[in-house]
């Protein structure tokens, strides 16, 4: 009898735990794939053979597997992958050489779709909810932005009088970089101009031109952060960030006085993080209208390709080492004391890194 009583006890108690358990709802975090939560690497390659490929550099800095595109699709994606953009559960691999942007998986890797309409030199890519937009620019004639739908079907181009480089969303718009270095037939650099275009993110026509000051300097990079994009210019003496309304192209200026030649522009932690020609990086508050006196990191001796990929994830600054002749090397450091974190080896032509979240 006391053991038909146990029985009947427990009978009831598992009852009771199905029962409330069936009340709840779990949440399981099923991982996307293998290249979910770390840092992609762009090695450009070279222009007369298929050696540009991505790296994949998990967020612990502890696991690195390159040469993923391939591993994942049995072929090399091509020569000269010029940047990478992100939609939604895709990545867009822009090919500048052979005039293709892939499109994979970005969690994956797997091939999706290969996009060739109209490309010629493709270099930057942007998005919005129903469109992409992709500039092509060979430094001598071809100057356009070309507008696909999100089913890669071809919209239209936009043609420039003189540049088409950098693109980015801002406030529901897209603005390009209209003005940077072009060159002349002897390959000597012509400075021209100092504007960015507003397309209308709605109606793709162009919206507005935006027209920096003489003295500001060449446009060097352009980024997009909290519904702006943030342009930013140098000379020989001084270097400017300015901050764009991307709806009606209004923009302020802060002046980085005494720094020279700044090249690429990031933001983290509500900070700016400039690298200039001189192989400096330094770093203030977004809010600062006061340049920074002290570098955070200076490479004086660094050859050539210092500084050729470069960004600020998640508190840490990644530099590219960049060779062409052989292998480069990706230098990290700790975005907040400057310090060097780890060095790894990487492949031809290392120009950028992408956080995959």
């Amino acid at each position: 009898m006391k053991f038909s009583r146990f029985l009947q006890m427990g009978a009831a108690s598992l009852l009771l735990f199905t029962t409330s358990c069936s009340d709840e709802t779990y949440e399981v975090d099923v991982p996307k794939g293998a290249y979910e939560n770390g840092i992609l690497i762009i090695n450009e390659g070279l222009v007369n053979s298929p050696a540009a490929e991505v790296a994949f550099l998990s967020n612990d800095l502890a696991l690195q597997e390159d040469d993923i595109y391939k591993k994942n699709n049995g072929e090399a994606p091509g020569n000269i992958l010029q940047t990478i953009g992100f939609s939604g559960d895709h990545a867009y691999l822009v090919l500048n050489v052979p005039n293709k942007i892939e499109v994979v998986n970005r969690y994956t890797f797997k091939k999706v779709k290969t996009v060739t309409e109209k490309l010629d030199n493709p270099r930057y890519i942007a998005f919005t909810p129903n469109n992409y937009y992709v500039t092509n620019n060979d430094f001598f004639e071809v100057r356009k932005l070309n507008i696909y739908r999100t089913d890669h079907s071809f919209v239209k181009s936009i043609d420039f009088p003189r540049y088409a480089e950098k693109v980015v969303e801002a406030g529901g718009n897209i603005v390009v970089q209209t003005d940077g270095s072009t060159y002349d037939s002897n390959y000597n650099e012509l400075p021209t101009g100092h504007t960015v275009t507003i397309i209308n993110g709605r109606s793709n026509d162009l919206e507005n031109t935006v027209t920096f000051p003489d003295t500001t300097g060449i446009i060097k990079d352009m980024i997009s952060f909290g519904g702006y994009a943030y342009v930013l210019s140098s000379d020989a003496t001084h270097s400017y960030i300015h901050k764009v309304n991307g709806a009606t192209g209004a923009f302020t200026t802060t002046t980085l006085s005494g720094i020279a030649g700044a090249q690429k522009l990031r933001i983290d932690g509500n900070k700016f993080y400039f690298i200039t020609s001189s192989h400096k990086v330094y770093n203030m508050d977004m809010g600062s209208t006061v340049a920074p006196t002290q570098a955070l990191i200076s490479v004086p001796n660094a050859g050539y390709g210092f500084g050729y990929g470069f960004d600020v994830i998640d508190g840490k600054i990644f530099i590219a080492d960049s060779q062409f002749a052989a292998s480069s090397k990706a230098r990290i450091y700790n975005a907040a004391t400057g310090a060097e974190i780890k060095t790894i080896n990487t492949g031809i032509g290392t120009n950028g890194f992408y956080w995959n979240k």
